[in-house]
C-alpha cells in the first residue's frame, strides 16, 4: 500500500485543527479536495482515522495511533530536505582537508576555526600528511583540497597562492639571544641547527645553507627522523637550536623562545598554497575556499585561479 506525503499532511492538519475547512485553509487547498484524500487513505488503511460530524472531525483511537507516527515520518523527511538544501549550498556535508603546516597558530588554524563555527553542520575532516602524500590523495579524491609549502607549481590542478609565514628559530630559554626581538642569520652561525628529515623540513633547510654556507664553511645542521613540532623538545633540552615556520610559534614550551630571523633585507619567509580538483563540485570546497581568500594574510590579488 502506498501512502502519499499529501495524505499525511491533510491529516495531521485535520487532527490539529479538529476541521478538514480549517485544515484546507491553512494548507491552501479546496476542502472537498481535502476531505476526498483523507477518505482515499480510510479506504486504502481499511480504518476510520476521523468521526466527522457538524461540530468538526475529531480522531478515533486508530486515527490518533496514525497521526503519532505520520508526525514522526513528516518530521523527519522535513529534516531531509533541509539537510539535502544545506548541503547544496555548502552549510553542510563533508569536507576534507590535507596539510602539512603546525595548526598551532598562523592563517589556516584562523580559517580552520572561522569555517567550523560558520558551517558548524560541516563534518570537517583534517589530515596531516607530508606533500608526497597529499597530491596523490587528491588525485583519489579522499581530501578535497591541500595545503602546502611554496608557490603553485602543480598546473594539472586548481590552485591558489595563500599567506606567506616568517621563518623563526627556537632557542633554549637561557640562550644569549633569547633576549633579542629579533637575530640576524650571521649571528647563528656558530649553531647546531636541529632539522626535520620531514616537511617543511627540506625548504628551510635549503634557506639555512643559502644564508650561511660560504666557501670553507657550512652550517653545523643534524637531522633527526622526527616531526618538526617535536624537535622543539629536543632545543627544551638545549641539544641545539631549530628553524621553524611561524605558525608552529604556538606551541609553547616552558624553556623555549621564538624569535624571528632577519637578513639585510628584513625577515626571511616560505608561501603557502592551496591545491584542489578542478572537477570538484563539492559546494563545503567553495565556501572553505572563500573564507581561505578574505583571510588578511593572503594577498588581496592572488597567483591562482578563481575560486
Amino acid at each position: 500500500m502506498c501512502v502519499d506525503v499529501p495524505h499525511l499532511r491533510y491529516v495531521v492538519a485535520a487532527a490539529e485543527h479538529r476541521s478538514f475547512r480549517r485544515a484546507a485553509g491553512v494548507l491552501s487547498v479546496a476542502q472537498p479536495t481535502l476531505s476526498k484524500r483523507i477518505r482515499e487513505l480510510e479506504d486504502r488503511l481499511g480504518v476510520m482515522l476521523f468521526e466527522r460530524s457538524t461540530g468538526g472531525a475529531f480522531l478515533t483511537t486508530e486515527g490518533e495511533s496514525f497521526v503519532t507516527g505520520a508526525k514522526r515520518v513528516l518530521a523527519e523527511l522535513d529534516s531531509m530536505e533541509s539537510r539535502a538544501k544545506a548541503a547544496k549550498v555548502g552549510n553542510a556535508g563533508r569536507l576534507a582537508l590535507g596539510f602539512y603546516t603546525s595548526l598551532s597558530s598562523g592563517a589556516l588554524a584562523d580559517t580552520l576555526c572561522a569555517f567550523t563555527e560558520q558551517y558548524a553542520k560541516v563534518d570537517v575532516n583534517a589530515m596531516e600528511a607530508a606533500r608526497s602524500k597529499l597530491i596523490p590523495l587528491l588525485d583519489r579524491g579522499v581530501i578535497d583540497v591541500a595545503i602546502v609549502l611554496g608557490e603553485p607549481v602543480h598546473h594539472d590542478y586548481a590552485s591558489m597562492s595563500l599567506w606567506s609565514e616568517r621563518i623563526m628559530v627556537a632557542l633554549p630559554k637561557a640562550h644569549p639571544l633569547a633576549e633579542r626581538n629579533f637575530v640576524y642569520w650571521t649571528e647563528l652561525k656558530d649553531e647546531r641547527f636541529l632539522m626535520s628529515m620531514h616537511d617543511p623540513g627540506s625548504e628551510i633547510e635549503d634557506i639555512l645553507l643559502s644564508k650561511l654556507t660560504s666557501p670553507g664553511a657550512r652550517p653545523n645542521v643534524k637531522r633527526v627522523n622526527i616531526k618538526h613540532d617535536h624537535l622543539l623538545s629536543l632545543v627544551n633540552r638545549k641539544r641545539g637550536v631549530s628553524l621553524i615556520c611561524e605558525s608552529s610559534s604556538g606551541n609553547m614550551l616552558a624553556d623555549v623562545v621564538y624569535r624571528e630571523v632577519r637578513d639585510g633585507n628584513g625577515p626571511s619567509r616560505l608561501g603557502y598554497a592551496a591545491y584542489w580538483r578542478r572537477n570538484n563540485e563539492n559546494p563545503t570546497l567553495k565556501r572553505f575556499l572563500s573564507l581561505l581568500k578574505a583571510h588578511p594574510a593572503v594577498p588581496p590579488t592572488y597567483n591562482g585561479t578563481d575560486i
